[in-house]
This record gives C-alpha cells, sequence and structure tokens, in this order.
C-alpha cells in the first residue's frame, strides 16, 4: 500500500508540473504551457473552490479539462473509474481525440483499475484518428486482461473500419461477432450496411436488412436510407420503392434525405415525369422540398434539353423560398452548352454573379468546357484566368478541360505550357491529363516529344493505363512506326496489363495498314483466345484492311463470320466494298 501511495504521490506531481502539462498534450505555444503550469498549479496549492467530479461534465476548451483533470487526481479518495470515463466521454465530444488518450495513460498511472467502457472510449478515439489498428490492439488488451468484449467494442472497430475505407473488413468482422454469440444492435448493423453499400454489395445489405428485423432489431430512417440511396444509385428504383413502401408501413416517417434519393433514382432511371407528384406527396407530408431536391429537378430537365421547364422549376424554388445555389446556374448553364448555346449560360454565369451566389470552380469549369467545344478558346482561357483572380485554386478538371480545348484547335505549345504551369502551381495531373496531352501530340504529329511524356509518367507516381498505352500504339501505327508500336503492345504484358478491344483492334488496323494480313488474322484469332472476342467494330476495321490490300477473298471470309456471329458492316465498310465485292456477297449484308 506504501509503494502504491508513493507511485500516486509521484503521478500527481508530474501532473502538476508546467513541463509534464505541455509535454503530454504537445501545446502549440510556449506562453500557453505556461498558463497551463500556473493553472495546476494554483489548483494543486487550493483546496477551496475544487470542484466535485459530476456525471455529464462538459467544456469547450482543453485548458478547462486540465484544470478538471488537475481537480480530479487530487481528490481523496480518488474518483472512480465511471467519473473518469465521463470526463473523457466530455472530451470525446469536443473532438480531443488526442488528448484522451493522454490523460487514459495518466489515469493507469494513478493505478485504477480500468474497465471495458474505458477501453472502449480508446478504441473510438484510435478509430476517429484513422488508427483502428491501435484499435484493435486494445480490443487485444481487454482480452488479455480477462474483460468480455461488449457489442459496443465491436461496432466501435467496425465504425473505425469503415471510416479507414476498409468495407470489406469491417463485414468479416461483423461476421467473427455474431459468430461469437454477439447480437448486433441498431448502430452495428446499420455501419455494416454502410459498408457493404459502398462496395458495392447492396443486395447482401437488403437481405442483413431483413435479417436485422427478423432479429428484433427496429432498423430507423438512417438504415432506410443508407439502402435506398445505394439502390438509386444501382438504378434499382423499383426496389428502393419497395422498400420505402416497407418503411412507411412499420411507421418510420421519411425525411428530405430520403426524397431526395428516391427523387435522383427516378431522374436517373427516364421517370422523370412521375417527380411533380413525388414532391407534391413530399408537401403534403408537411416536408418541403430543400434546394437539393429543386437541384434534382433542374439538372435533369436541363439534360433532356427541357430549359423552359428547368428555369419554371427555378423560378418555383424562389417562390417558395430557396435560394438557387451554385449547383443549380450550374446546371442552367450546362443545359444551355448541350445545346451550344454558349451566350445563354454566360448571361446565367453573370445573373448568378449579380445575385450574389459566388461561382466556384465547379462553375467556371462548365462554362470553359462550353467555351472549349464552341472553340471560343480565347474566352476560356480568360474564364480559366478569372479563377484566381476570385481566390479560388483551379483544380484538375480545369486544367484538364482547358488543355483539351487548346489540343483540339491545334494550339499545342499553349496546351504544353499551361502542362507546365499546372505543375508549377502544385496541381498535380491525372490520368485524364496524361492521355488528353499525348493525344493532342501524337496528332499534330509531335511523337518523339509524346514519347518522351508517356516515358516521364512511367517513372512518376502514375502509371499508364490502356487507354494511354493506345493513343501511343495507335500514334506509332499512323505515323508508319510499326516495330515501336510492336514494342509498346509487347510492354502491355510485361506491366500486367491484358489489351482490351480497342487495344487489340488499333494493332490490327496497324497490321493491316502495312499489308501484314496474315499477321492481323493471326492477332484476330490471338485475342479470342485470350477472352477478349472481337466486336463490331473490331470485324470492319480488318473487313476494310483486307478490302484496302485488294484482298476480296479474305474480306469475304471475314464478312461471313462477322455476319455469323451478329454484327454488320458499318457505312465506311459498305462503301468500300461497294465496288470490289459481288453482288451475292453484298446480299449477305442486307
Amino acid at each position: 500500500m506504501m509503494a502504491m501511495a508513493m507511485k500516486r504521490q509521484r503521478v500527481l506531481m508530474a501532473i502538476s508540473s508546467s513541463s509534464s502539462a505541455s509535454i503530454l498534450f504537445g501545446l502549440a505555444s510556449q506562453r500557453s504551457q505556461t498558463e497551463m503550469g500556473m493553472a495546476f498549479f494554483l489548483h494543486t496549492s487550493s483546496g477551496s473552490g475544487r470542484q466535485k467530479c459530476q456525471k455529464g461534465c462538459s467544456f469547450t476548451n482543453i485548458e478547462d479539462a486540465l484544470c478538471r483533470f488537475n481537480d480530479m487526481v487530487h481528490m481523496h479518495p480518488l474518483p472512480r473509474i465511471v467519473d473518469f470515463n465521463d470526463f473523457l466521454s466530455a472530451l470525446v465530444r469536443i473532438k480531443q481525440y488526442g488528448a484522451v488518450l493522454s490523460f487514459s495513460k495518466q489515469i493507469e498511472l494513478l493505478l485504477i483499475e480500468r474497465n471495458v467502457c474505458h477501453f472502449s472510449i480508446l478504441i473510438n478515439c484510435y478509430c476517429r484518428l484513422q488508427r483502428v489498428d491501435f484499435g484493435f490492439s486494445v480490443f487485444g488488451k481487454i482480452i488479455k486482461l480477462g474483460f468480455e468484449p461488449n457489442v459496443v467494442v465491436f461496432s466501435t472497430l467496425i465504425n473505425g473500419l469503415c471510416i479507414e475505407g476498409k468495407f470489406a473488413r469491417a463485414v468479416e468482422f461483423f461476421d467473427e461477432m455474431v459468430e461469437r454469440g454477439y447480437r448486433p444492435n441498431l448502430h452495428t448493423y446499420t455501419t455494416v450496411i454502410k459498408g457493404l453499400c459502398k462496395i458495392g454489395k447492396t443486395p447482401v445489405a437488403v437481405e442483413l436488412l431483413k435479417k436485422m428485423d427478423n432479429e428484433g432489431c427496429q432498423p430507423d430512417v438512417v438504415t432506410y436510407i443508407t439502402i435506398i440511396d445505394s439502390l438509386c444509385k444501382d438504378r434499382l428504383v423499383k426496389e428502393a420503392f419497395d422498400i420505402f413502401s416497407a418503411m412507411k408501413g412499420k411507421g418510420i416517417q421519411p425525411n428530405v434525405v430520403i426524397y431526395n434519393s428516391l427523387m435522383h433514382g427516378l431522374c436517373n432511371s427516364d421517370h422523370q415525369e412521375e417527380a411533380p407528384a413525388f414532391v407534391n406527396e413530399m408537401m403534403s407530408l408537411n416536408i418541403m422540398p430543400d434546394v437539393i431536391t429543386f437541384n434534382i429537378l433542374v439538372d435533369t430537365l436541363c439534360k433532356k434539353g427541357k430549359i423552359s421547364e428547368a428555369q419554371g422549376i427555378v423560378k418555383t424554388m424562389i417562390e417558395k423560398g430557396v435560394e438557387p445555389n451554385t449547383v443549380t446556374y450550374s446546371s442552367l448553364m450546362n443545359g444551355y452548352l448541350l445545346q451550344n448555346r454558349v451566350s445563354e449560360a454566360r448571361k446565367v454565369f453573370d445573373a448568378m454573379i449579380t445575385k450574389g451566389c459566388i461561382p466556384d470552380a465547379f462553375s467556371y469549369n462548365v462554362l470553359i468546357n462550353g467555351c472549349c467545344k464552341a472553340q471560343r478558346i480565347d474566352e476560356a482561357k480568360q474564364l480559366f484566368d478569372e479563377i484566381s483572380f476570385r481566390g479560388l485554386i483551379p483544380n484538375t478538371a480545369s486544367y484538364n478541360t482547358l488543355i483539351n480545348g487548346l489540343c483540339q484547335v491545334g494550339r499545342i505549345l499553349e496546351a504544353k505550357y499551361l502542362f507546365k504551369d499546372m505543375h508549377a502551381q502544385g496541381c498535380s495531373p491525372d490520368l485524364i491529363t496524361y492521355s488528353i496531352l499525348l493525344d493532342g501530340l501524337s496528332k499534330q504529329g509531335y511523337i518523339d516529344e509524346a514519347l518522351e511524356l508517356f516515358r516521364e509518367m512511367q517513372n512518376s507516381y502514375l502509371k499508364p493505363n490502356l487507354v494511354i498505352y493506345n493513343i501511343l500504339i495507335d500514334a506509332m501505327c499512323k505515323s508508319g512506326k510499326l516495330e515501336e508500336a510492336r514494342e509498346l503492345f509487347s510492354e502491355l504484358y510485361v506491366k500486367g496489363l491484358l489489351p482490351n478491344v480497342q487495344v487489340w483492334t488499333t494493332i490490327i488496323s496497324g497490321l493491316c495498314r502495312e499489308g501484314l494480313l496474315d499477321e492481323a488474322c493471326t492477332a484476330l484469332r490471338q485475342m479470342e483466345r485470350d477472352g477478349c472476342p472481337p466486336d463490331g467494330w473490331c470485324y470492319n476495321v480488318i473487313v476494310r484492311g483486307f478490302l484496302r490490300n485488294n484482298d476480296a477473298s479474305g474480306a469475304k471470309q471475314l464478312l461471313q463470320e462477322m455476319f455469323d456471329r451478329g454484327f454488320s458492316a458499318d457505312a465506311h465498310t459498305r462503301t468500300l466494298m461497294g465496288d470490289l465485292l459481288s453482288n451475292d456477297v453484298m446480299a449477305i449484308l442486307v
């Protein structure tokens, strides 16, 4: 007992010192460290004014927490672990996860026996800090100390795995929990259902929902939102509405989030005509549409080319007291741009600014893309420069859009300069950036520069994909560099990439261009053996290759094979074979 008392006394002295406090919590400034030390000194020296530890304690900052902890450790006798747990829970509520872990260490040094609730708080903090591995270490400690983990511990770890994106492992751990005889609670089920939806296993999530209900654990509105939203994103709208009906049948009141998910599902599955009735149903239940509801309708109508109707929705939302936001205006701009009405889109953009709605990078990207498609490149460049002028930062999509626009009109030098500026501004190019620039360089005849950029990309954090390889293989074939094209094609296998039908078609086209028809046929057979059957486009390419090389017999055989497989000749192939093939072969194609 004497040794234990002396150890506790040493801990109290450590906690009371300013240096220990500053080391323990890693406070930012020397001034705050000194103030902390003074606070501890005053509390240690004075018995009066000390607050008793009470259930449901709370504070708004770490300084208050330090003072409270100092009070608690100087009480005689020391508070129980439940009191310390209450204190730590209050810290969790203000998201001071690191401080919780540090305080826990001090509690351990005071030789206060900790319980499962205490360890579950620590696990939660590690999970919130995205260190679920440490959370599992605490889980192991619970077992080692002879405690029985409860459902909260399992649920917290499952949630931690989901926070780190380890959804498959979260589902596995859930199954382990059930196998151990633990009954999941509402939070556990909902967390796992979210995880299943994230990894594309929505049908499994639906089955788990049914099992949850059968086990007597009533799903709540959050559980239903998760599954309904995932089903709608998978375009399984009928299934989503079935679950929606079942939810209402259980007396669970829907909210605007569920209605928005269903609205999005309807619009994505070409049932937007049902949307107005759906909005009326919402309002009859005193669930008012929000800006997201209206934006879904506006965006759908704009994509369908119904700009006037979309404008009518915007007018209605304003009448309902819902202010349009950047998403609303961006959808309207995109609607006009889809019809190549750049001037009207610009008017919407200007009106947005006039009404005090500050455009974001996405809004600029929409308009820049429209200008590029209309080949109004200088206007697009002006808008791009305006992004920085407004204090916004151009993102990768901004650069990609303008680089693509410059390449499309042959202004490759400006595209290269913008690519360099992208690096200089700390904006990382992605695979799309490289594919755009490689395609632009190749089409303008800068083959060597394209290869140099390709090798530079290989040495970066990005690894070329099939799209990138196909661009270069096509460029090599068209520039008469078939051997270089072959080398790139062979490199795919070395890099662990299997050619798809587009890449095979490109190399077959290159072989035909050089008159190597036997090799082209060999490639056609090899792609099938590799599990990549040729499609209609591939057959048309090789047939045209045979026709251009005046091999009518080979072309006839390939045409018959193409026909037998359910493919037909396209207009280009029909035109080319008109003077070369007999009428009976032509009849096959009708």
